[in-house]
């Protein structure tokens, strides 16, 4: 027997996806995490109501977070991850050779702990690389601690609700750019244009205010509300530079040199909105 789970992250919107069955249910100190089979989209997981990753549609959002940057800086050696406690976001970084450490800052253990449980198929077991550092803490104070430590940071943070909504704050911007190297470059999970215009509007000025080269780009991942997901590019490196950078060894399922181009082309109506 079937079941459908209807996710309302919109007042005005709703969406469901079937499943079949639950295979984690827990609340946390932090959330309410779920993971679950479903019919179509293989393994979900799912955090207070809402979807953050499938095994069919995950490969969108981790390789256009992830390789977008590191491909502009060209052989990043230091790399920071915030959220990203499932894993996937560290197995795309995992995949360069030239990078010496990855700092994986997660709020909650058991998001690592049920990923690692459940979606190996996916992603491996990342954290058992010897690159991999974790830590179990909030990401502000480590970005406080650490001016100019990183060649990227990848912000792989849930949508800005109660905890999360920091990070979608002018403070948290300010915090990641000063942690990067002159020459680094960052990603953060920016949410949908037709959705959340207006926060995009505000993180992109401060995008602007901190670095020369900021620019939105866009994802189809068909289980996030509107059908995809966009993400803010920060930094003083032109995105452009990753156009000319090889991709690392292994297997690309959603990017190549076409999408990676095409990812900067917005609608117009939305364009004018956010460049004017």
């Amino acid at each position: 027997m079937s079941i459908w789970f209807t996710e309302e992250l919109h007042p005005y919107y709703r969406k469901g996806i079937r499943i079949k069955k639950i295979l984690a249910d827990e609340q946390t100190q932090y959330q309410h995490i779920q993971i679950v089979e479903t019919d179509f989209f293989g393994k979900a997981m799912i955090l207070d109501g809402i979807i953050q990753l499938t095994e069919r549609d995950n490969m969108g959002y981790h390789e256009m977070i992830v390789h977008v940057p590191m491909l502009a800086v060209g052989k990043p050696k230091r790399v920071l991850i915030v959220g990203g406690g499932d894993g996937g976001a560290l197995h795309q970084v995992l995949r360069y050779p030239s990078v010496e450490e990855v700092v994986v800052c997660e709020l909650d253990q058991r998001v690592v702990d049920l990923a690692r449980e459940h979606f190996i198929a996916s992603f491996g077991d990342p954290w058992a690389d010897p690159r991999t550092k974790l830590l179990i803490r909030d990401a502000f104070g480590f970005l406080e601690e650490n001016p100019g430590q990183f060649d990227v940071i990848i912000s792989d943070t849930t949508d800005p609700i109660g905890m999360a909504e920091r990070l979608f704050s002018d403070e948290f911007y300010n915090l990641m750019v000063r942690a990067l190297t002159p020459n680094g470059a960052a990603s953060t999970q920016c949410e949908q244009p037709f959705f959340d215009t207006e926060l995009i509007k505000q993180i992109c000025k401060s995008a602007k205010a901190l670095t020369k080269n900021p620019a939105y780009y866009y994802a189809n991942i068909p289980t996030y509300p509107g059908g995809g997901i966009g993400f803010m590019y920060v930094s003083n490196t032109p995105w452009e530079n990753g156009l000319k950078t090889p991709f690392p060894p292994g297997v690309n399922n959603y990017i190549n040199p076409e999408i990676h181009k095409a990812a900067f082309a917005l609608p117009e109506f939305f364009r004018k909105d956010l460049y004017g």
